[in-house]
């Protein structure tokens, strides 16, 4: 099972899904870690109040880019309550 997820965490981060920018997000979030140096921009599109498109830019390590990537799929199609 421990391999799987380490599959799956190297696979997003080789092939991040959703990284870069979307034209007129009407949602933009930025962070940084001041501890570890990693930085994490979100943009969102938002129609009714539902996300319709995501993306993120940034640097970091493995484990906070991979991540990014896999909640960009997760959060398409949500609500911006349930963020």
């Amino acid at each position: 099972m421990e391999a799987l997820y380490r599959e799956a965490i190297l696979d997003h981060y080789k092939h991040p899904r959703r990284k870069g920018h979307l034209d007129a997000p009407d949602i933009q979030y930025h962070d940084h870690n001041p501890f570890c140096g990693d930085e994490l921009t979100i943009e969102l599109k938002v129609e009714d109040g539902v996300v319709v498109d995501a993306a993120f830019d940034g640097r970091g390590c493995a484990i906070s880019q991979a991540t990014a990537s896999m909640i960009m799929e997760e959060i398409v199609g949500l609500s911006v309550d349930e963020l």
